[in-house]
């Protein structure tokens, strides 16, 4: 069996029904932009109260995903190994598509921008600034492929 690699993002959920809920909030709403998920771990869990009820839970959770392939190769190598999978020219036609990090498997759409990044809705791929950093892994942009 060979060793594998995972990287750990920490996410909140919430749910005005319950724990489990809100758990599965948090890894259902992952499971849109990271691949390859593999556990988590809840690592914290609060409350918000309103007229001494709970009004809805949050739950921390750590969700750790694999960063490599069944084979034991890097996404890196894949992509370099195939060699069809190479960043479109600046003003491509594909440059109006989403992207995805070859790492950790994030999905970046122009449509929803990455606002925590500074990202603004609407901006396309071609024109997210050289130092962007991919909002999972922290890779750079020459990480990401066309989808």
């Amino acid at each position: 069996m060979s060793e594998a690699v995972y990287k750990k993002v920490e996410i909140v959920g919430s749910s005005k029904t319950g724990i489990e809920s809100a758990v599965q909030n948090a890894i259902s709403q992952a499971g849109e932009s990271i691949r390859n998920m593999r556990w988590f771990e809840v690592v914290e869990t609060r409350g918000h109260i309103v007229n001494k009820r709970v009004d809805y839970w949050q739950v921390t959770v750590k969700i750790g995903f694999h960063v490599e392939s069944p084979g034991g190769e890097t996404r890196e190598k894949i992509t370099e190994a195939r060699g069809a999978e190479k960043q479109p020219q600046k003003g491509s036609k594909q440059n109006e598509g989403t992207f995805r990090c070859t790492v950790c498997g994030y999905v970046y759409d122009p449509a929803k921008g990455d606002p925590d990044g500074g990202i603004e809705p609407g901006t396309p791929f071609d024109k997210i600034p050289d130092d962007w950093r991919c909002p999972v892994c922290g890779v750079g942009k020459d990480k990401f492929v066309a989808q």
